[in-house]
C-alpha cells in the first residue's frame, strides 16, 4: 500500500498518532465542557430551563449538529486540497478564539452568546472532523487501521468522559443554589486553558503533503454532497455510511439527551448526573478498544450484529424498568459498551473502502449524514417530549430502532459488508 506524505511511516507514524490523540482528546473535552454546562442550564431546573422551553436540552444539542450538516462538505474539500495537517492546526487556533466568546457568555449569564459560542465551535470541529479522521490512512499501515480506530475512539469517550464529568461540577459551581457563592469565570477559563493546549499538541501532527492539491473547491452548499453521493451510488460505501448515521440517531441524537433529565428523574445533582453521562462514555470508549483489539489486523463486520443485540437490551430495560441509580447505571455501562461493536467495524470500513483524492470529501459526507442522523433523533427527542412522554421511557424508542438495525443488517447487509472487507 502506498502512504502518501512527507515522512517515514515506520520512524514517525507512532508519534504522530500520539499527537493526533492528544489534539482530538482535547478538543472533544472542550466540545462537551461547554456542552454539558449549556445542556444543565437548559434542562428542566436549570437556570436557562424556562428560555427554550419543555426538552431545550435538545435545541442545545440541534446547535452543535447543524454546521456539521451545512459544512462538512466544504470541511472534506479542504481536507483533500491542503495538507491535513494545516488544516488540522488552523482549526485548532480558532477554538482559542471560541473559548473567548464562551467566556464573555457566561460571565454575563447571556445563554444566546452561550448557544453562539457552540454554534461556532461546531463549525470548527466541522473542519477538524474530516482532516483527523483521513490522516490515520495516510500515517498507519492498513492492518493497524482497527486498531488505531479503536485506540483513537477510547480515547475520544474518555475526553468526552472527562468534560461530561467536569461540566457537572462545572454547572454546579457556576450557578448554586447560593448564587452569592456562583464563580461565573471558571468555565469560560477551563474552556481556554484546553484550547490553548490543543493548539499546542497540534503542532506534532506530522507533516504531510495535501492529497489533491489541483482540486478546485465548490462553494456551492450541498454541491460537494450531491457529487459525492452520486459517485458513491451503488457501492458497499454507501451503505456503510447510511448505517453508521442510523446508529448515530439512536446513541448520539436521543440516548445522550434522555441522561440529562435524570437529575429530575432520579432527582441527583448535575455532578452526579455528568458520571451517569460520563459512565456512557468510558464504557462507549472501552467497548471502542476492545472491538479493535479483537479485531485485531482485519476489518470484523460480525461485530455488527452482536452490537445491536447488546444495545438493544439495555436500552428497552431501562425503558421498563423502575428508575433506579444503580440499575441505570449498570444499564447505561452496558449499552455503551456494545455500542463500541458497531461502531469500530463500520468506522474503519469507511476509511479503508474511501479512496485516497477523494477520501476527506467522502469523510465530510459521512460528516454531515453522522450529524442528519442527530439531527433527526434531536427532533424525535423534542417532538417525544413535547408529547408528554416520560424522558426514561423514551429508551423504548432507542431499542426499537437498534433492533431494526439488527434486522437490517442480518437480512440485507451481511453478505455485502463481508464481501467488501474480504475483497
Amino acid at each position: 500500500m502506498h502512504f502518501s506524505g512527507a515522512f517515514d511511516v515506520t520512524k514517525s507514524s507512532s508519534r504522530g498518532f500520539y499527537f493526533l490523540n492528544v489534539t482530538q482528546f482535547l478538543g472533544a473535552a472542550n466540545d462537551n465542557i461547554l456542552k454539558q454546562v449549556l445542556i444543565f442550564g437548559l434542562a428542566a431546573g436549570g437556570i436557562w430551563g424556562n428560555q427554550l422551553g419543555e426538552g431545550g436540552q435538545g435545541w442545545a444539542s440541534l446547535c452543535l449538529a447543524i454546521p456539521f450538516v451545512l459544512l462538512s462538505g466544504f470541511a472534506g474539500q479542504f481536507s483533500d486540497k491542503f495538507s491535513k495537517r494545516q488544516v488540522s492546526i488552523f482549526s485548532k487556533w480558532s477554538e482559542i478564539l471560541i473559548a473567548l466568546i464562551a467566556m464573555a457568555g457566561l460571565w454575563i449569564g447571556n445563554v444566546w452568546l452561550v448557544l453562539a459560542a457552540l454554534v461556532i465551535i461546531a463549525v470548527q470541529s466541522t473542519f477538524f472532523s474530516p482532516a483527523k479522521f483521513g490522516i490515520l490512512p495516510e500515517i498507519m499501515p492498513t492492518e493497524k487501521l482497527s486498531r488505531a480506530n479503536g485506540t483513537i475512539n477510547m480515547f475520544t469517550y474518555v475526553a468526552i468522559i472527562l468534560g461530561s464529568a467536569v461540566g457537572g461540577p462545572l454547572y454546579d459551581i457556576y450557578a448554586p443554589k447560593d448564587p452569592a457563592t456562583a464563580m461565573r469565570w471558571l468555565p469560560g477559563v477551563v474552556i481556554l486553558v484546553i484550547g490553548v493546549l490543543g493548539t499546542l499538541a497540534s503542532y506534532g501532527i506530522p507533516r504531510l503533503t495535501a492529497q489533491n492539491p489541483n482540486l478546485k473547491i465548490s462553494y456551492r452548499l450541498f454541491e460537494s454532497y450531491i457529487s459525492t453521493w452520486k459517485a458513491l451510488s451503488g457501492t458497499t460505501l454507501k451503505s456503510v455510511i447510511l448505517v453508521w448515521s442510523f446508529f448515530y440517531l439512536v446513541v448520539a441524537g436521543i440516548a445522550i439527551l434522555i441522561i440529562a433529565d435524570y437529575k429530575e428523574l432520579l432527582d441527583i445533582s448535575a455532578t452526579k448526573t455528568a458520571l451517569l453521562m460520563a459512565l456512557l462514555g468510558i464504557s462507549t470508549g472501552i467497548g471502542d478498544y476492545v472491538a479493535g483489539r479483537i479485531s485485531g489486523h482485519r476489518i470484523r463486520p460480525a461485530l455488527i450484529p452482536l452490537g445491536a443485540i447488546g444495545t438493544t437490551i439495555p436500552f428497552l430495560a431501562l425503558g421498563l424498568i423502575p428508575n433506579n441509580f444503580e440499575t441505570v447505571t449498570a444499564l447505561l455501562a452496558a449499552g455503551g459498551f456494545m455500542a463500541g461493536f458497531v461502531m469500530v467495524p463500520l468506522q474503519t470500513m469507511i476509511q479503508q473502502l474511501a479512496g485516497n483524492e477523494k477520501r476527506g470529501q467522502i469523510l465530510g459526507l459521512w460528516n454531515c449524514l453522522s450529524f442528519v442522523g442527530i439531527i433527526v433523533g434531536n427532533f424525535l427527542f423534542i417532538g417525544l417530549k413535547q408529547l408528554g412522554v416520560q424522558s426514561n421511557r423514551i429508551f423504548i424508542v432507542c431499542a426499537i430502532l437498534t433492533f431494526f438495525l439488527l434486522i437490517a443488517y442480518e437480512f440485507r447487509l451481511k453478505n455485502r459488508f463481508t464481501a467488501a472487507v474480504r475483497d
